[in-house]
């Protein structure tokens, strides 16, 4: 199939286009990025195998091509209606794959007929069953495939492995391992129904042993809770039984005890209220001491003094700010000095000025550098000369030496002899060969004879006609005509024996030229008539060499004058290293002595204008000393007055400065102080009068106690409380005994009678009420768990009975048993079907095997071909059986593995194979136009016209689309087009085909 014209009616940029491509010649297309060359490429294929799903939208176009037979046809697709007419204009509506190319989809046209730059780096796509199936295996081969198909899919539909798997026997399986895991359980009934009748048993015996627990807790529960429900007559009288003994307790009080009590309250009450109005007074005031109000009280004196001398302070003060003014304008001038002197040349500083400088020492040492430097000096003026050698120029040769050059003359002689050697037994052969060979000689006509007569003599042996003599005639004639046919077949074959020893000996000279050959610098002669050129080699290269000899031996003699003068040269080297050696030593001293006295960096002969400028620095810094020892003495009046301030200051317990402005601040302030403790003196008398008052109060309070305390012994008392409760209960005894007997009464009815309540009494006497209510509370909340447990317990038995009973009826087992059976035969007869069609599978993958190996041969050689073409018979393919792995052999047999070929290798290999699996089709089925899309990417120039000189031989057979957005591509195309007279190029520029 070749396409003969595209008409884009509607498609993407492109409107109403025809463009008719060249059949028989390589279609070479050109556009830049964006210019409509990808919807070119979609829009055959497009016509070929119909718009892709869901994108037919808006378009519309037809195609007319050839077939191989060379039957016309247009095919036309206009959104979603396609349809195509042949020459005598027969609509027809089928899909062109289906009907003639075996079901070709869209995928496996762009695995091989649709080839870009990023399908060139790979040979999976023959690792695709579908393509193996379509382009090794062809005619037939799909039909195989598709019969694998189907039995894959019935396999898959009866099992797959996996434990997720909802095939037929996966299903079985998992429902085969729920009814065995049902089964395991049904099995355990048994167990569980002994265990069962042992769990009845016992919590039977718990649930006895629980409920007589709990009626023994209720029992003791009603006697904890009497005894205390008669706890509360228990404590009335324990109350009246207490008054009774206090009662007891009084024996003598006097008749006027109560008056005397009540006065003694009274008093004690008025006292007390005294007291209080007293210390409420005291509490509102709190006497201070003198020092609390004065602080200064011990150093009012040397305030005093201080105070006096304030105005002595302050000029003092205002004299030391005028010193430092000074001292700082001198400071300044004295830094700025240094701008004035050249040596210094920068700021000075006053303290790191050394007012002791050795400058004899200065002097010693400048004297030395110069001299140093002056024997420097004269030393470089003496540096020697040393000349310079050229170097030799590179000789290209390897003979060097006199022994390398007789090794090449003998060499040289070798190939002589051997090339000479080689005419005389080519010239042998030659006249060898002009020879007339003989094939039969004299001693074959000699052997003839004599079987002749050896035949002769077993006649007459026969025929009787000579006796047993004849017999051994007859044998020494055979025996003689075979040693003259032996004789007779070696002179015959002399010549080509002669002719083959010619050969191996001239092989073997030609071998020795060969070896001699490789190590031979020069041409190696191939003839007599080469010889005359040989010889004016060797020549040339013989006044080359002894030329080469005289221009080293000059060298060398050169080499040796150099030499000297290098001695030489090195010697004033050394001698310079000691100077200069000797001149950084006392130039360290020099700077040392400068670092030493804080002296600027100068030269040494500089040292008298240095010392001259030291001295006019030397002087000005005197004046700064006798500013220095003016601030020191008023600094020193300064501070005598500052120390008696600082005493006065830290009495009064404050951080601040010192200062006259601040003593005469404290000054005030004390003055102030005394007249406060004027105040605070009277105060603190009225206090103390107080105080005095209250002293009187307390010693009559004390009286006051004394008589209590007299009439407490009366009646036994500790305290007021126990005394007017005594009182009370001697006053009140008739009565507190009626009480305390209707009590008893009430608590001896609540006992029920008189032994139960002597038992209760008993109890109530151990006074243990707190014990009781804790084992009351424990009590009551053990028997409220306790018959939860029971209720439990019993809801437990309850249900161990209900089950007893339904094991004793269940006949799920047999149930499970006979599904069990079922299902196994179900899954039984499945695998029988399923290993059906898995040999059925392997038998077809061996068909399929032997099917591929005839065709993938001839694939391969096909791609061979190509790829040779393309590289010049430098490379061939090595492909496995699984086509995954593919190899390349170079012209010097050497495998390479793919991940070390280069880019533009790797294209050329992977296009060959692409296009022998196109042609393959092709001769098969019918051809399809190849597509390419920038596949030169990675090519080189070189490999670029290569390739493109194969594609332009291929497209006379086959109908090629080259696309490409490279200019250099386009052109080197169309200069081997014009060569060629080959090719049809054509230019696209947003959806215009030019």
């Amino acid at each position: 199939m070749k396409i003969t014209e595209l008409q884009l009616e509607k498609y993407g940029i492109y409107k109403d286009i025809l463009w008719k491509p060249a059949v028989n010649e390589l279609n070479v297309i050109m556009g830049a990025n964006e210019s409509g060359k990808t919807t070119l490429l979609r829009f055959i294929r497009d016509m070929i195998f119909g718009y892709n799903r869901g994108k037919w939208q808006g378009k519309s176009g037809n195609m007319s091509f050839i077939r191989d037979n060379g039957d016309k046809y247009r095919v036309y697709r206009t959104e979603k209606e396609k349809w195509f007419l042949d020459s005598k204009m027969k609509k027809n509506e089928d899909e062109l794959p289906l009907l003639w190319w075996h079901g070709l989809n869209r995928k496996m046209y762009e695995n091989i007929f649709a080839i870009g730059l990023e399908d060139l780096q790979g040979a999976t796509f023959l690792s695709d069953n579908a393509v193996r199936s379509r382009f090794f295996m062809l005619q037939g081969g799909d039909k195989i495939s598709n019969v694998k198909k189907i039995v894959k899919e019935e396999m898959e539909n009866i099992f797959i492995s996996s434990s997720q798997g909802k095939r037929k026997i996966n299903s079985l399986l998992n429902k085969l391992h729920e009814t065995e895991e049902e089964l395991d359980k049904l099995s355990l009934q048994e167990k569980d129904f002994s265990d069962l009748q042992k769990k009845q048993e016992l919590l039977n015996g718990e649930i006895s042993e629980l409920k007589n627990k709990l009626e023994y807790q209720k029992k003791e529960s009603k006697k904890l809770e009497k005894r205390l429900g008669a706890w509360e007559y228990y404590k009335r009288v324990k109350a009246l039984k207490k008054q009774i003994d206090l009662s007891e307790k009084v024996k003598v009080f006097p008749s006027n005890g109560k008056e005397q009590w009540n006065r003694l309250m009274n008093d004690m009450k008025v006292i007390h209220e005294q007291q209080e109005a007293l210390k409420v007074k005291l509490s509102e005031y709190k006497p201070y001491k003198k020092e609390e109000i004065v602080p200064l009280v011990n150093l009012q004196d040397k305030l005093e003094k201080l105070y006096i001398n304030l105005g002595q302070w302050q000029q003092t003060i205002n004299d030391a700010e005028e010193l430092k003014n000074q001292k700082s304008e001198w400071k300044i001038q004295f830094m700025h000095l240094g701008y004035d002197l050249s040596l210094w040349d920068t700021m000075l500083n006053p303290e790191k000025i050394n007012t002791n400088v050795d400058w004899e020492e200065g002097r010693r040492i400048s004297q030395s550098v110069i001299v140093r430097d002056n024997e420097l000096h004269f030393w470089k003026q003496r540096e020697p000369e040393v000349e310079t050698i050229e170097p030799l120029e590179p000789v290209d040769t390897e003979i060097i030496t006199e022994e390398d050059w007789k090794n090449f003359e003998n060499k040289a002689n070798k190939i002589e002899t051997f090339v000479d050697r080689k005419k005389i037994i080519k010239d042998d052969l030659q006249t060898l060969n002009e020879e007339k060979e003989h094939k039969f000689t004299i001693w074959f006509w000699i052997g003839t004879v004599l079987l002749l007569f050896a035949i002769l003599s077993l006649a007459a042996f026969y025929t009787s006609f000579i006796g047993v003599f004849s017999i051994y005639i007859a044998i020494i004639c055979i025996i003689c005509s075979g040693a003259a046919f032996i004789v007779n077949r070696k002179k015959s074959h002399s010549k080509r024996n002669k002719q083959d020893k010619f050969n191996k000996e001239l092989l073997d000279v030609e071998e020795k030229i060969k070896i001699l050959g490789s190590e031979f610098p020069g041409k190696i002669p191939e003839s007599e008539e080469d010889m005359v050129a040989f010889h004016n080699m060797m020549q040339e290269k013989r006044a080359d060499f002894y030329k080469n000899q005289l221009k080293r031996q000059a060298n060398l003699w050169k080499k040796e004058t150099i030499k000297k003068q290098e001695f030489e040269y090195n010697k004033w080297i050394e001698e310079g290293k000691e100077l200069k050696k000797l001149d950084e030593e006392i130039h360290k001293d020099w700077k040392a002595w400068l670092l030493k006295y804080n002296l600027p960096d100068c030269k040494a002969d500089d040292l008298s204008k240095l010392q001259e400028q030291w001295q006019k620095i030397y002087s000005i810094q005197g004046k700064g000393k006798i500013l220095d020892v003016k601030i020191e003495q008023i600094e020193q009046k300064l501070s005598e007055f500052k120390e008696r301030a600082a005493v006065i200051i830290k009495a009064t317990g404050k951080s601040c400065e010192v200062s006259p402005a601040e003593i005469l601040q404290i000054y005030e302030e004390n003055r102030r102080c005394n007249l406060e403790w004027q105040s605070v003196f009277e105060r603190n008398k009225q206090h103390l009068s107080y105080k005095n008052e209250l002293e009187k109060l307390n010693e009559k309070w004390n009286k006051c106690q004394e008589s209590m305390q007299s009439l407490f012994k009366l009646v036994n008392a500790e305290n007021a409380e126990e005394f007017a409760a005594r009182v009370n209960a001697y006053e009140k005894q008739d009565q507190i005994m009626k009480e305390w007997n209707a009590v008893r009464q009430d608590l001896r009815l609540y006992a029920g009678s008189e032994e139960e309540f002597n038992k209760l009494w008993g109890f109530l006497e151990k006074d243990e009420y707190e014990k009781w209510m804790k084992e009351y509370k424990l009590l009551e909340e053990s028997t409220k768990k306790g018959n939860e447990k029971l209720g439990n317990m019993q809801m437990q038995a309850g249900a161990v009975e209900n089950e007893i009973f339904r094991l004793a009826e269940d006949e799920s087992m047999t149930t499970k048993l006979q599904e069990k059976k079922e299902i196994e035969s179900k899954i039984l007869h499945l695998l029988e079907e399923w290993i059906t069609y898995f040999y059925i599978d392997k038998i077809l993958e061996i068909a399929q095997k032997k099917y591929e190996t005839g065709k993938q041969p001839k694939v391969m050689e096909q791609a061979n071909l190509f790829l040779n073409s393309m590289t010049r018979g430098k490379y061939s393919i090595l492909l496995d059986d699984k086509g995954k792995s593919i190899k390349i052999i170079d012209y010097k047999n050497q495998i390479k593995e793919s991940k070390i070929w280069s880019s533009g290798t790797g294209d050329q290999v992977y296009l060959a194979i692409r296009l022998a699996l196109a042609l393959a089709f092709g001769e098969q089925v019918e051809s399809l136009p190849i597509v390419l899309d920038d596949i030169f990417v990675r090519f080189d120039e070189e490999r670029q016209k290569e390739t493109l000189k194969f594609l332009m031989e291929l497209g006379k057979k086959q109908q090629i689309f080259l696309f490409t957005c490279h200019k250099q591509t386009m052109r080197i195309a169309e200069e081997i087009g014009r060569e060629r007279n080959s090719g049809l190029f054509t230019y696209i520029n947003s959806g215009v085909i030019n």
